[in-house]
């Protein structure tokens, strides 16, 4: 029965994702959802450096503004470890993974290790891969001395993805194509012609 309302609480966030009709009602209910999961932080963003990010990327978020300073400041957008990590699978990780998932630097560490120091701990990342378009992803993490709350890492999967396509839809970053051609990128379309 426990079950059955951790998946009542993915379902309400769908329904209410597909509903917004502003980012900032699509941002509450994260944050919301967020706290009842059992998580004190969510990121849902783009992997693009925001110190020069064109105005189309999306990021919202909960975290320490101290880190959001040092990320920005560091251009951490592409190659922060979690996010390169999530451009490796389709479905989401707890962050003690990444280090079977890709090669970790000394710099990688650091960046973790820092953000541990600002209040980040541990996190879950649900990967946004959609082609022709900027890789993303929705984290949700812990507190130092917080665990991850794994009987919710399945509803943060759902919830993960749910958002981020509510933000895609909402910035009208979602591209639709009527004539049921295939969308190319301008980098596969120079392969083609």
């Amino acid at each position: 029965m426990y079950a059955m309302g951790r998946l009542v609480l993915a379902e309400e966030f769908f329904r209410f994702a597909r509903a917004a009709q502003h980012v900032r009602d699509l941002e509450d209910a994260l944050a919301a959802s967020c706290t009842a999961m059992g998580f004190q932080y969510f990121a849902l963003t783009h992997h693009v450096d925001f110190g020069n990010s064109p105005d189309s990327a999306v990021r919202m978020h909960n975290y320490p503004s101290s880190w959001v300073s040092y990320f920005d400041e560091n251009g951490l957008g592409q190659s922060d470890p979690i996010h390169r990590a999530s451009h490796v699978t389709s479905v989401g990780f707890a962050w003690s993974a990444v280090p079977q998932m890709i090669r970790m630097t000394r710099a990688d560490r650091d960046i973790l290790a820092r953000a541990g120091r600002i209040g980040i701990a541990d996190g879950f990342t649900v990967p946004g891969h959609v082609p022709g378009e900027v890789n993303g992803s929705c984290s949700f993490a812990v507190a130092p001395g917080c665990h991850l709350p794994g009987d919710h890492l399945n509803v943060a999967q759902l919830i993960g993805a749910f958002a981020f396509e509510g933000a895609r839809r909402l910035t009208g970053l979602r591209r639709i194509d009527t004539s049921g051609k295939p969308i190319l990128t301008d980098r596969q379309r120079d392969f083609v012609l």
